[in-house]
């Protein structure tokens, strides 16, 4: 696959030319034989397919530790602008969904919404990918809790939906929805403790755990949901077996060394033990 950078060979010797901040990194000399573009070398770079390019610029870095020093000034400089960039707003997403879901197509007869499926799966699986495509591990915390919260309007959209033969059909097909559930544990799986809190502290965890009753039957069309509950409430139940544990080992080190220290009385036969009893919260 070609490079398809649309940064034109004007682009570049311009930058080098009027010596651009990633140029200061090389020394004088080098400096003066940069800025003499190769218009035939650029054109040759931008044919090469970006994976052969990338290797190839791996190989001149651990050769070449000045260009190593450029490359890791560039990265730097990226660090920079992405952290100045305000968060990606998904709202066109689910807005879009909202509208093919419940107005494009609302004047259609049942038939004819069915045979529009096909492209009604499209706008919703386009916009997740779109979503999650610029939403990576990589990007800013308030990114990823925007992304997380467009994919859960989308669903909602789709679960309560008006038109019931278009509802009807994506319930029925249920891997649409797998792929959105699927995608929300994604980011919430990236996301860490410290963030995850935060998502709650905002009150978007409360609206992620409505979803549920916005389904007629949200184990069966959304089985994905309790997957991410767990992980946001995880932490808690892990924290309170601990304790319930600590507490089992203490009492039972306590028995035994009450039959250590008095061997010589033979107890009679003691009752059986009265289970603990753990209580299940559902969630709300």
């Amino acid at each position: 696959m070609p490079n398809t950078s649309k940064r034109t060979f004007n682009d570049f010797s311009e930058a080098n030319g009027t010596g651009s901040s990633l140029s200061n990194v090389l020394p004088s000399s080098k400096r003066s034989r940069a800025a003499e573009p190769n218009k035939a070398l650029w054109d040759q770079i931008c044919k090469l397919p970006p994976q052969t390019t990338q290797k190839v610029l791996y190989e001149i870095c651990m050769q070449n530790p000045t260009a190593s020093a450029f490359v890791q000034s560039a990265d730097t400089l990226r660090l920079a602008e992405e952290s100045n960039k305000p968060p990606v707003n998904f709202d066109s997403y689910s807005k879009s969904c909202w509208h093919t879901l419940n107005t494009e197509y609302k004047r259609l007869s049942g038939s004819k919404q069915y045979e529009a499926m096909g492209d009604i799966y499209a706008v919703l699986s386009d916009s997740r990918e779109a979503i999650m495509k610029k939403a990576g591990p990589d990007t800013k915390w308030g990114t990823r809790r925007n992304a997380l919260e467009a994919l859960r309007k989308i669903c909602k959209s789709i679960v309560l939906c008006n038109e019931q033969q278009i509802r009807h059909e994506i319930l029925k097909d249920g891997y649409v929805l797998m792929g959105f559930t699927d995608s929300m544990l994604e980011l919430a799986t990236a996301m860490s403790p410290e963030e995850r809190d935060e998502y709650k502290q905002e009150g978007l965890y409360e609206k992620l755990v409505d979803l549920q009753n916005d389904c007629d039957d949200w184990e069966t069309d959304m089985g994905g949901l309790g997957e991410i509950y767990e992980l946001f409430d995880g932490a808690d139940d892990g924290e309170g077996d601990e304790a319930e544990e600590e507490e089992e080992d203490e009492a039972s080190d306590s028995s035994q060394s009450v039959v250590e220290i008095a061997p010589t009385f033979a107890p009679e036969t003691a009752p059986p033990q009265r289970k603990r009893v753990f209580s299940v919260i559902e969630l709300s």
